[in-house]
């Protein structure tokens, strides 16, 4: 599975912790910019075809499952792993960065390496959401160098849509002009054989 083609669909099955985790190291989605260029599904998407109720549980799967790698001694009461879970939905939703799948599983992989500090006792709402904000910090920040890079490609060599049109459009304009050119030609001909 390549980085183009990567969860095209959505499912609960390939949303799950473990081939989500799979299918991002598949992709080679390593760093912020790879997921920028990726096209692994939005939470947006996700909830609409899934149900918010359905994202949220596959969140809380991820959140047990960095939990458990964690190894806190004090895990997150269901109720506060349901809350945590909604507000990282939430903050994903309303932050108008394309959070998607892939990077759900980059800042907990982050967060299970110490990238974010040490969390002997226990992990709450608070640290999950100050990671998720952090990262989607970084995300926007990534997404302007991406449409810097992309709008300096296409000014220096690479045609604007709006030049290709314009070319096309012009072009058509003299195909026309030539058989006008031609169809008079032809009717001038005809003139001059009749006089």
């Amino acid at each position: 599975m390549n980085g183009q083609n990567a969860l095209v669909s959505i499912s609960k099955e390939l949303l799950s912790p473990a081939a989500l985790s799979m299918a991002v190291r598949e992709a080679g989605i390593t760093t912020v910019r790879k997921s920028v260029e990726s096209n692994f599904p939005s939470i947006n998407r996700i909830v609409k075809e899934l149900g918010y109720k359905e994202t949220a549980a596959l969140m809380v799967a991820h959140i047990t499952r960095m939990e458990a790698l964690l190894n806190v001694s004090r895990p997150m009461l269901p109720e506060a792993m349901a809350e945590t879970a909604k507000c990282v939905i939430d903050t994903c939703l309303e932050s108008g960065v394309n959070i998607n799948a892939a990077d759900i599983e980059i800042v907990f992989k982050r967060a299970c390496s110490g990238r974010y500090g040490s969390y002997y006792g226990g992990i709450g709402c608070n640290d999950v959401l100050t990671w998720f904000n952090n990262y989607i910090s970084e995300k926007a920040e990534e997404y302007v160098q991406y449409n810097i890079e992309k709008s300096q490609q296409l000014d220096n060599g690479g045609e604007r849509s709006y030049d290709r049109a314009k070319a096309k459009d012009r072009e058509a304009h003299q195909v026309a002009a030539e058989y006008y050119r031609m169809t008079s030609k032809d009717k001038n001909n005809e003139q001059n054989k009749e006089n």
